[in-house]
């Protein structure tokens, strides 16, 4: 049986004694039970669940076909029927789990399905009964069997008879009359009238002619539909007071089931106790009983617990009596040797320098007492209302959900590493294992905060190292990337080289492991959200001044006469108005001096004033922030602080110190005050949560408590022994009950929950900044932000949004790591062409995680601790996120090209540039290859299976790209061969694989074509915007976009991969990396290669070929014979396209 609960319950022998008994869908009605040799199939209202008899389960079928699923009937030995209230009928096989075909049935769907020798007969809502060939599914016949609807009908034989509504006078009436069709005449015969309201009817197999009805009051009668005479009425009462829902005769036919509404099974027979279920039952299935052990008595301390067996355990597994780690660890004693007691000493007598005394025997022997002092514990500590989280960490792990977990990569199999098994969404992640990637949570930030995204990629600087055109690459490589998850190596190498980042102690070594545990992630994620906003601003001010000199020194080179070319100017000279002209400043109002696009988002212009108390003198600076701090009072008492008002205080702060005062001419009591004089579009905050005796951590924790003691204490109030003391006590961890902890269990839903209704960070404020500088910070509900802004002159009213939180995770002490909520908003799902609602996500590196926003507003300071906050002016203005940006890298990238090197004369071209004609279009090849460096060792262990498992992996830096025509006259001569100069110190060449040799990365010493990473990344990045294919061999080391990979083409499934060097060999018949790698060698064979592949496809021939590839390799073990012919040929007459 199946309730409407999606539970489904198995009974065996007359006695109905509860067999199986499993859940088959959370919350959908289990609306139809098939059963077959193997076990059941168990239909839902959109899902088909198959389960083995003995529940456990085998698949759940789920399609876009199930919708209101009602019905099914098996139609062959491996294939069922399903109808419901839909236009189609499925055919499902549910041995191997899948759809094969789709019947269309009508608009008015298919309520019952019955099997007949001839027919499948379809019932409908309306009355109707279908009959379909069973073969072409087409109607054969169409019986109009009532006219309101249909309730039930059955067959047997070549009889159908029906039960069912009718329409009078605008009502459904119930038929008291069954319907009998003869499928031999195909047309009704004489109905059968019945002493009750019919509403469920079978027919009795054991009686071919006999059908049973029950009513909706639980009413039973027995009719014959053949009888030549009046039978004798046969007329039962079900005992129940619900109403029948379901009726069914088992195979044997000694069994009539009736289930009702309420939930009980009524069975009725009439030759129990002997009767049985099935004609030819099979055993029945029962678990293996459990092996008792002997008992042993409590009291007999003889028996010894060997004789007890320890039960299988897997691996790892720990037994309760097993002690914890902390407690297994060396621990030395702190006291120093005790001093050697005195009357040994005047006892003892010298031998040489060996001293003898008698033994005074008042210490035992190898034992030295001392005594326990208050270091191993402190009676001070009795704050148990609100521990902190350092207190317990150390001592357990803190049980957190996965998805908020600091992940392990691990670095031995990366390569057949499952991201989207952490990734469901569409959007792009980052990796974790590069050094200083704790700010990838900060990157994901700005990514999906418009304003910055839009400013970014429209940034283009000739700045070798500068974190806004990294930002710029990095966006703009997560606008293409699907679920694959980026590396922001480019970023961070730029990262490394700013000196302001390693003044403030934002480099973390990666040299140190311990040093690095013990970094304050809090404080380094806030430090680092100061430096990018302020980093961000001064590297857009200074491209700024630098374009407006260009334009101003071109515009007064035309318009000076000769001779006053050499005229110095200053940005200071000339009005900002000049980027007007820009496409990305159009409709802009004219800037400051100082001012920029950061400064325009994040901007707080704030007036400080210091007032000297004595003599009243004021002194007013004006000033501009790009974040604001949050301070927290510490007040006396348990009066809480809301978000609004620690954020009105920390926006507005107000303190008396003593300052140096110019009029009274020595140091005075001074009123320093900070007053607003404009709000930002964007308000970046510091929670400032390194400090664990803040107001805010009491208020949390508070919250977290209660609600612990709402849940637990509720129930064992009426268990646990108040405590003599009451509200006195002063013992910790008291286990008596208090009268603190009696609190009254709520009324209502889960939606009252705490969890819901009680955060302590709003997600949408309303601020008002007044004309005398002081702010008014209230928190906004849906309904508020339905209401029109007032409109006041005295005033200023910003309604913000919260975008994102940063929060600090703290699993163990050796655990830490930090995540991002972000609010991805409309702006970007109208980019993808998609009209979706705002919708949370949780980024934790490659991990992308949807979560409701409850679950961003709530905190547990034991493990998860807010850092950073993002709010968004909710009437943002459409010109900061342009729907159109325009790419400032043009073609011009590779005309700007420069070589770095100081001595030109050693400098060797090995590359002809393009020409202004040969710039490649869309879809066109180009070879690419490219060579790296190692910056650092890679850190292997040995496992006990005798694998080398990386513990951590080596830093590579790309040292030299080469990109080669793929078509045309000059097709095979290379463009770009340019090796990248590096500030860091290179730990291996690779010189064997790479063919770099020490001093080609060198600016003083190299005779390569050196330039910027910078440099080469743009050209490459040009080719990439306008849709160049790039062909190579392993690219998904070096690339990730628009590749063809000769590695994936010339392989079979569940092969291993070949080298480039053996499918040179192979196929073009050369040898090549003979001696040393070289990239432009490489490449050129990747090409070949990708045009033999096209033309093995064309012939055909191309899975024999691979299969001849590998009984070669095979046979070779994979190397290339010796060969004296080591050129590379360039021919490619015979394999044009």
């Amino acid at each position: 049986m199946g309730n409407q609960g999606g539970h489904v319950t198995s009974y065996y022998s007359s006695g109905l004694q509860k067999y199986t008994s499993f859940q088959v869908h959370n919350s959908e009605e289990v609306r139809d039970i098939l059963t077959f040799d193997e076990g059941i199939l168990a239909l839902t209202k959109s899902s088909l669940r198959c389960q083995m008899r003995r529940g456990i389960p085998i698949y759940t079928h789920e399609s876009s076909n199930l919708v209101e699923m009602q019905c099914m009937v098996q139609v062959s030995s491996s294939s069922i029927l399903m109808g419901g209230h839909q236009c189609n009928l499925i055919n499902f096989d549910y041995n191997t789990g899948q759809e094969t075909q789709l019947f269309e049935t009508g608009d008015n769907g298919c309520a019952i399905l019955r099997l007949q020798n001839r027919f499948i007969c379809a019932g409908d809502t309306i009355g109707n009964i279908k009959l379909l060939d069973p073969v072409t599914m087409r109607v054969e016949h169409n019986l109009e069997t009532h006219s309101g609807s249909l309730s039930d009908f059955d067959i047997h034989g070549n009889l159908l008879v029906t039960c069912g509504f009718s329409q009078r006078h605008g009502n459904l009436s119930i038929d008291r009359f069954l319907m009998v069709y003869d499928f031999r005449m195909m047309r009704a015969v004489s109905p059968i009238p019945v002493v009750i309201d019919p509403l469920l009817l079978r027919f009795l197999p054991s009686f071919s002619s006999r059908v049973t009805v029950v009513s909706a009051l639980g009413q039973m009668q027995l009719v014959d539909t053949v009888a030549l005479t009046e039978a004798e009425l046969c007329l039962y009462q079900i005992n129940t007071a619900s109403s029948p829902l379901t009726l069914d005769v088992s195979p044997s036919c000694q069994f009539i089931s009736i289930g009702d509404s309420g939930g009980q099974i009524h069975l009725f027979s009439s030759s129990a106790p002997n009767a049985s279920f099935n004609s030819f039952s099979c055993d029945t299935e029962f678990a293996d009983p459990v092996e008792t052990l002997p008992s042993i008595p409590f009291d007999d301390f003889e028996v010894p617990l060997s004789t007890v067996p320890l039960g299988f355990l897997p691996l790892e597994t720990k037994l309760a009596s097993d002690w914890p780690e902390q407690f297994l660890k060396k621990v030395y004693r702190y006291e120093p040797i005790p001093p050697i007691d005195p009357e040994i000493l005047k006892s003892m007598k010298l031998q040489g320098t060996i001293g003898y005394a008698p033994n005074p025997m008042t210490k035992r022997r190898n034992q030295v007492s001392y005594s326990i002092d208050g270091r191993f514990y402190n009676t001070k500590n009795k704050n148990f209302g609100c521990e902190d989280a350092s207190s317990r960490i150390g001592s357990q792990e803190i049980a957190i959900p996965k998805r908020y977990r600091k992940l392990e990569l691990k670095h031995s199999n990366k390569d057949d590493f499952d991201f989207e098994v952490f990734n469901k969404t569409k959007f792009c992640g980052l990796e974790a294992h590069l050094p200083n990637n704790y700010c990838n949570v900060m990157l994901e930030m700005l990514y999906f905060l418009e304003p910055i995204r839009c400013m970014t990629l429209s940034h283009l600087c000739s700045k070798e190292f500068c974190l806004c055109c990294e930002l710029s690459f990095l966006f703009a490589m997560l606008d293409k990337s699907q679920r694959t998850p980026c590396q922001a190596s480019n970023f961070l190498r730029a990262f490394r080289t700013i000196p302001e980042a390693s003044a403030l102690g934002l480099i973390l070594s990666d040299q140190n492991p311990e040093t690095k545990k013990k970094v304050n992630l809090i404080r380094l994620i806030q430090s680092w959200n100061r430096f990018i906003l302020h980093q961000l601003h001064a590297e857009t001010l200074e491209a700024r001044k630098k374009k407006i000199l260009e334009m101003e020194r071109k515009r007064h080179a035309s318009e000076s006469p000769r001779g006053h070319g050499n005229q110095v100017l200053k940005y200071a000279d000339y009005q900002v108005g000049a980027t007007k002209n820009e496409e990305w400043s159009r409709h802009e109002p004219e800037m400051n001096c100082d001012e920029t696009d950061v400064s325009r988002f994040f901007g707080m212009k704030q007036l400080q004033i210091n007032k000297c108390l004595k003599c009243t003198t004021e002194i007013k600076k004006e000033s501009t922030l790009l974040l604001c701090n949050l301070v927290y009072q510490n007040q006396g008492g348990e009066k809480e602080q809301s978000f609004c008002d620690v954020l009105s205080k920390s926006m507005c702060p107000e303190q008396t110190t003593p300052a140096w005062c110019d009029k009274c001419n020595k140091f005075r009591p001074t009123l320093q005050q900070k007053r607003l004089q404009t709000l930002p579009h964007i308000l970046a905050l510091n929670c400032g949560m390194e400090d664990t005796n803040v107001i805010l951590k009491k208020k949390i924790n508070r919250v977290c408590l209660n609600y612990l003691r709402l849940k637990f204490f509720t129930n064992l109030s009426s268990i646990i022994k108040p405590c003599r003391y009451g509200e006195h006590c002063m013992r910790a961890n008291c286990r008596f009950r208090h009268p603190s902890q009696e609190i009254e269990k709520p009324l209502g839903s889960h939606s009252s929950h705490l969890y819901y209704t009680n955060p302590w960070l709003p997600t949408h404020i309303q601020i008002d900044l007044s004309t005398n500088g002081n702010v008014d910070l209230k928190k906004l509900t849906e309904t508020d932000l339905q209401k029109p802004l007032e409109d006041s002159d005295n005033k200023q009213t910003v309604r913000y949004d919260l975008m994102g939180v940063v929060c600090h995770i703290t699993e163990s002490e050796e655990k830490k790591n930090l995540v991002a909520f972000i609010n991805v908003g409309k702006k970007y799902y109208e980019r993808l062409g998609e009209n979706s609602e705002p919708q949370w996500y949780l980024f934790n590196n490659f991990s992308v995680t949807q979560v409701p926003e409850q679950e961003v507003t709530w905190f547990n300071l034991d493990w998860k601790v807010p850092c950073v906050l993002y709010w968004i002016n909710r009437d943002l203005p459409s010109r900061f996120c342009p729907a159109d940006i325009p790419n400032p890298i043009t073609v011009d990238v590779f005309s700007e090209d420069k070589c770095i090197i100081k001595d030109r004369g050693r400098k060797r071209i090995t590359f002809m540039p393009l020409g202004m004609d040969e710039i490649p279009k869309k879809g066109e090849l180009v070879a690419m290859d490219a060579e790296f460096v190692t910056l650092n060792q890679e850190e292997a262990e040995l496992r006990s299976d005798g694998k080398l498992s990386t513990v951590k992996p080596s830093h590579m830096s790309v040292a030299r790209i080469t990109c080669i025509r793929g078509q045309g006259v000059l097709q095979g001569t290379p463009f770009i061969d340019d090796y990248i100069s590096t500030q860091e110190q290179v730990y291996d060449y690779l010189t064997k694989f790479s063919g770099i040799q020490p001093g080609d990365l060198d600016a003083n010493f190299s005779s390569k074509h050196l330039t910027t990473l910078k440099s080469t990344y743009l050209k490459l990045r040009f080719l990439v915007d306008i849709g160049v294919k790039f062909v190579g061999h392993g690219l998904k080391n070096d690339f990730r976009f628009q590749v063809i990979d000769t590695v994936f083409l010339f392989r079979l499934p569940r092969q291993r991969m070949i080298s480039l060097q053996f499918l040179a060999w192979h196929f073009l018949g050369i040898k090549i990396q003979s001696v040393t790698h070289d990239s432009i060698e490489d490449a050129c064979a990747a090409l070949q290669l990708y045009y033999h592949y096209l033309k093995l496809e064309k012939e055909g021939i191309l899975q024999e070929s691979l299969k001849k590839l590998y009984e070669a390799g095979k046979s070779l073990q994979w190397l290339v014979p010796d060969s004296e012919d080591n050129s590379l040929r360039w021919d490619l007459s015979d394999e044009e396209i």
